[in-house]
């Protein structure tokens, strides 16, 4: 495989399309400074995949495009492409030449070709792996190169031969993989914390979720229980809505009736009405048309009187106009005698204007010439005096240039004594400074360890935090379910208390009564009986069920309030109804373990509950009461509870509710102080976090101060080195100055001389121009004169014609105004005449009109008496329409009766089911929905359903989510331990591939470095002729992060270390070195930028012979400025010159006799030349290049 080709097209300074075309052996390429020669270099490495800008010696990959020049624009694209000659197949692609090519647009866009066809960067590398191509190869040699190789960094040299050995691949991987090993081995501790964590969450979770579910049983039996004695105390209910549904059915049957005698009258009192409003509308009709009739009568009136007024001006206008018409007629006859005597003068002063005219052209043409001499004379001496301004000015600047020249002197000499103190003031700086650098390193050690400290406090910080959150959100949860307990108690309160001021459960006709208790006076009804006792559960239970329908007792302060309540309920018919007046029932005992005993009654009612209850006992648990006698009642099945039990359940119900407050301040307390100690972990973490970041700030600054300390020094260096070489400059400035102010001062001397010479002439010639300046005045004067005398015959002529005009005016107009008048005259006779005529037509229409008005006003008194009439009719059907409302409001009072019953029942029932739904949170339709009511007595159902209750307060708030979050928390951990186990295998995994990529770089690295140094020995005896040399480990047993040392001794010497030798000697020393590494993994060709340049004669021959030797194997192309070089290695040579500012073209000789350079390029010049003639060859040593052709 063989490099044919080169071509560039907006690559760098290659602005068009050029093309190197390469052959065996050696090509030159030559040039002066600047011209682009290491371009090349360049574009041989950019085009085999180089990624770094800087290597490109650019900020961005886009400074290798184009820029443009002061000629040229900009281009949008640099491309650059290498072709190759496959023809022994070396490449794997079945094609005999191989063109890779990169190109790169402004954009950024940029793509490679093979064979002009797109590809990837890595279908490149894979092309030429193994071949020695590559943009990180030795195919291109610079001249750093051996700056690196004799350099006293071990890790440049060391960058050579791990790219010879393709170790950095390596490398790379293994410090990706130490990346992710210490990445790895964070996120494992990291999670060992969060499993830790997560675990301590699933345990307690655990403890919840067991309460959870047991409470989730006891909710749901107690559902069963609670939902069965509604569906009982409910159904009791049931006959008696049916009933009253019957009932109602009749009585909204009957009130259709009513409603149609309501009708019927509304219907009478609507035609009555009807008749009404149209006697109305007659009457306003009527009244409409007598009122319009009114309106033309005083119309016609008014209009009348205008005729007339306008009659009389019509006349007084008429003798106003002839009495014009003659005044006017005279005006006339004198307007035209005016008219011709100004025309008369007229024709005078035009004639006068002509002479004046003729007077005034022959002053302007006298002032003319004299205006002429005085421009000759000015302009004489404004020349006279413009030259000896001039010399004067010379001479002034001079004499400033001298004293400027002198303030500089003494400036300069100002400056160099400063300079010297300045220097030694420099000096002590530096002595300061390196006293603040040693400060400033001790000071950067302190802050890193206090770093490190504050980074300790801070976990220390962060694992407090993390405890205190927890207990937050333990005491969070308890809050939140005793704020829940709080919450349902507050709402089963509440809807008992809206039961019981509704006094849901009491009797209909007992409830009527306490609607309308005011007509009995203040104080006649108490109350319900049930107002004035209360009792607890049990013995409410009791007490109701021994009293039943007595509970609905009515208590009336004595027997005559009761005589009032009995006249009203025979009135009223309300229903059954019990009466306990107070001044009837005696002061009775209470035996012991009656029930009067187990209640607690308030004032005068206690005499009605002991009279009730003292002698009562109840047996077998409320199922059987005996009184004194001996008597058993047996109460039957209970109804529900009643306005005792329901009151005693209030009471548990406040008192519960206090406890519930306590527990819910309890837990508020315990959240508030954990909150409180959450927030101050979270602030001493935020403190710990400042300090960590402000320990990292200080070391920061401190390594920033440290940096600026080394600048300062740097700085001061420099500042000391440049004030040495400014103090030198000035120096030399102050001899210049002193001899500058020598020749100003003579200049000066001689423009001083010539303008006294100059002042003489100046004075003749002003005498001159004020003679001159006389005549042109005398001139002035006397055309002056004549434009008065002109303007002044120009004005009267405008008056006379402004005049003339103006009568002739005057005269149409009094014309035009005459025939005006004659006929305004004739106009005003007509109307005159008009006037007389409908002044007599508009009286007889007044006469007319008011015979019109007097019938319609008689027409107008007969509608009113027509509408008085249907108001009356229209009252007698008010009367019938009241009385049939008031028979239906009767009708409507029995269905409200009913209807309230009925709405009595359903208020239960709705009671019941407002209760459900608010305990349970759902509506009773889905409640029932699906429900088996229970097989058990409705004692047992109220006895379970007490259990239950209890078993659920004792149970405690539990944790509703509990269940669920348990379940996302297992997952979780189990999660987190799939990852952990994962991590583990990961990092394991990484251990044992950094130890399998160390392994091979080591192998690769030893074996490069053996052949390198086998090679290193025979190149560098083929170079010196004989000496020694070898390239050794510091340490063999760590070849991969060892220095590498190079020892050479040259023939007749015994120095080993390659300082000591001579600069043209260590660079041969590093060519050998170069070419060995080179041999080690050889490429197709070989570039070599500028390596010969330090070397001398001698040594140059010395590199000539080696390329002469390696040739016949390499194809060498050397960018060179030495003509030895060029002279005896070189078959070909290309030049680059930049006969373009900023734009590169070639030229190409060829040195050998061969085949000719390919010449179907346009744009490179070619030429052959003997082997031993190389001046045509550009170069930096030869000032006469050919003439190339611009690429």
């Amino acid at each position: 495989m063989r490099l044919t080709k080169l071509e560039v097209h907006g690559f760098k300074a290659f602005a068009d399309h050029l093309e190197f075309v390469f052959e065996k052996g050696v090509t030159a390429i030559v040039g002066p400074n600047g011209s682009g020669k290491s371009n090349v270099s360049d574009a041989v490495r950019w085009v085999l995949g180089e990624q770094r800008a800087r290597a490109m010696r650019g900020a961005k990959m886009e400074d290798v495009i184009f820029h443009g020049s002061s000629a040229r624009k900009a281009v949008n694209m640099a491309e650059v492409s290498l072709h190759f000659d496959n023809t022994e197949g070396e490449l794997p692609v079945p094609f005999k030449e191989v063109v890779i090519t990169r190109r790169l647009l402004r954009s950024g866009e940029s793509e490679y070709l093979l064979n002009r066809a797109p590809c990837r960067l890595r279908d490149i590398q894979d092309l030429v792996r193994g071949t020695g191509l590559g943009a990180d190869s030795g195919v291109v040699i610079e001249s750093k190169m051996i700056d690196a190789l004799l350099s006293d960094r071990p890790d440049d040299r060391r960058e050579l031969f791990e790219e010879a050995a393709g170790v950095g691949l390596y490398r790379d991987r293994r410090r990706s993989a130490e990346r992710r090993l210490e990445e790895t081995t964070v996120d494992l501790a990291r999670l060992d914390d969060l499993i830790a964590e997560v675990q301590s969450q699933v345990r307690s979770l655990a403890r919840q979720r067991r309460r959870a579910e047991r409470h989730a049983e006891l909710t749901s039996r107690r559902f069963q229980v609670e939902i069965s004695l509604a569906t009982r105390e409910m159904a009791a209910w049931r006959d008696e809505l049916e009933a009253l549904d019957g009932r109602l059915i009749t009585l909204r049957e009957d009130v259709p009736g009513s409603e149609e005698a309501i009708a019927g009258a509304e219907l009478q009192r609507e035609e009555a009405h009807v008749a009404r409003s149209t006697a109305e509308a007659s009457r306003l009709e009527l009244a409409r048309l007598a009122s319009e009739q009114r309106d033309r009568t005083q119309k016609l009136e008014r209009e009348l009187a205008v005729s007339e007024e306008r009659q009389r001006s019509t006349t007084m206008r008429r003798e106003r106009a002839e009495e014009e018409r003659k005044e006017n007629e005279a005006f006339g006859r004198r307007l035209r005698e005016d008219r011709e005597r100004a025309a008369t003068d007229r024709t005078t002063l035009e004639q006068d204007l002509r002479d004046a005219g003729e007077a005034l052209q022959e002053r302007l043409t006298a002032e003319q010439t004299a205006r002429e001499g005085v421009q000759r004379e000015r302009s004489v001496l404004d020349q006279l005096e413009r030259q000896v301004r001039e010399h004067r000015d010379q001479a002034r600047r001079l004499e400033l240039d001298r004293d400027s020249a002198a303030r500089e002197q003494t400036e300069t000499e100002q400056r160099r004594d400063a300079l010297e103190l300045e220097r030694q003031t420099l000096a002590d700086t530096l002595d300061t400074i390196e006293r603040e650098l040693l400060a400033a390193r001790d000071q950067v050690e302190t802050s890193r360890l206090a770093a490190q400290e504050a980074l300790d406090d801070l976990e220390g910080a962060r694992l407090a935090a993390a405890t205190a959150r927890i207990a937050d959100a333990e005491s969070r949860s308890a809050l939140a379910s005793a704020v829940e307990l709080r919450t349902e108690l507050e709402a089963r309160m509440n809807a008992l208390a809206a039961l019981e001021r509704e006094r849901v459960g009491l009797a209909p006709s007992s409830a009527k009564l306490l609607k309308e208790r005011e007509r009995f006076g203040e104080g006649a009804v108490l109350g319900p009986l049930t107002d004035f006792v209360t009792a607890d559960g049990d013995a409410a239970r009791l007490v109701e069920r021994y009293l039943g329908a007595t509970m609905h007792a009515i208590v009336v302060r004595d027997a005559d309030a009761a005589a009032a309540v009995r006249r009203w309920h025979t009135e009223t018919q309300p229903g059954p109804l019990l009466l306990l007046p107070l001044d009837v029932v005696t002061e009775l005992g209470a035996d012991d373990g009656a029930l009067a005993g187990s209640v607690q009654a308030s004032g005068p009612t206690s005499r009605w509950v002991r009279a009730l209850l003292g002698k009562v006992r109840a047996v077998d648990s409320g199922e059987a009461f005996v009184d004194e006698h001996g008597a058993v009642f047996l109460p039957g099945t209970a109804t529900g509870p009643g306005p005792l039990q329901r009151r005693a359940e209030l009471n548990r119900l406040e008192s519960d509710l206090a406890a519930a407050d306590a527990r819910r301040d309890e837990a508020a307390l315990t959240a508030e102080a954990a909150r409180l100690a959450l927030g101050e972990a979270e602030r001493a973490q935020q403190a710990a976090t400042e300090g960590h970041n402000r320990a990292q700030q200080e070391a920061r600054r401190a390594t920033e101060v440290q940096q600026e300390v080394e600048r300062r020094r740097e700085r001061a260096e420099r500042e000391l080195a440049q004030s040495s070489a400014l103090a030198e400059r000035l120096v030399s400035r102050l001899q210049e100055l002193e001899q500058r102010m020598q020749q100003l001062a003579q200049q000066a001397d001689v423009l001083h001389a010539r303008a006294g010479e100059a002042d003489s002439d100046i004075d003749q010639a002003r005498e001159a121009l004020s003679i001159a300046e006389r005549e042109q005045e005398q001139a002035r004067e006397a055309r002056a004169t004549w434009q008065v005398a002109q303007a002044q015959a120009q004005a009267r002529l405008s008056v006379a014609i402004d005049r003339e005009k103006r009568l002739s005016e005057e005269d149409s107009t009094a014309a035009a105004r005459l025939e005006s008048l004659a006929r305004e005259l004739s106009t005003l006779s007509d109307a005159d005449q008009h006037l007389v005529t409908q002044l007599d037509t508009w009286r007889a229409e007044l006469e007319t009109e008011r015979k019109s008005l007097a019938d319609a006003d008689g027409r107008l008194g007969e509608a009113e008496r027509a509408v008085a009439a249907a108001n009356a009719a229209l009252d007698g059907c008010e009367t019938a329409l009241d009385e049939a409302r008031r028979r239906a409001s009767a009708l409507g009072e029995q269905l409200h009766g009913a209807q309230l019953r009925h709405t009595e029942l359903s208020g239960r029932r709705e009671a019941i089911r407002q209760r459900l739904e608010t305990e349970w949170r759902r509506s009773l339709d889905d409640l029932l929905a699906g429900f088996e009511e229970l097989d058990l007595s409705t004692d047992d159902l109220r006895v379970e359903a007490t259990q239950l209750r209890t078993a659920l307060d004792e149970l405690g708030p539990v944790n509703p989510l509990a269940i669920e979050e348990h379940e996302e928390e297992q997952r979780r951990l189990e999660f987190l331990t799939s990852q952990r186990n994962d991590l583990v295998a990961a990092k394991q995994s990484l251990h044992q591939a950094i130890r399998e990529i160390d392994s091979t770089a080591r192998e690769l690295f030893l074996a490069t470095f053996s052949q390198v140094r086998e090679n290193f020995r025979q190149i560098f005896l083929r170079m010196f002729g004989g000496g020694e040399c070898d390239l050794r480990l510091e340490n063999p047993d760590a070849p991969l992060d060892c220095d590498i040392e190079v020892h050479a001794s040259p023939r007749g010497k015994k120095t080993q270390r390659i300082h000591l030798l001579s600069s043209g000697e260590r660079a041969l020393v590093a060519l050998s070195l170069l070419f060995g590494i080179f041999l080690t993994k050889p490429s197709p060709f070989c570039l070599m930028d500028e390596v010969d340049a330090p070397l001398d004669d001698q040594n140059i021959g010395r590199f000539v012979k080696m390329l002469n030797d390696f040739k016949s194997r390499t194809q060498f192309i050397v960018i060179t400025h030495n003509p030895r070089t060029t002279s005896e290695a070189a078959d070909s040579v290309y030049g680059v010159t930049m006969q373009e500012p900023g734009v590169s073209s070639i030229v190409s000789v060829r040195l050998r006799n061969g085949p000719a350079v390919d010449e179907k390029t346009s744009n490179t010049t070619s030429a052959e030349a003997p082997a031993d003639s190389v001046d045509d060859v550009p170069d930096a040593s030869d000032s006469s290049e050919p003439e190339p052709l611009p690429a």
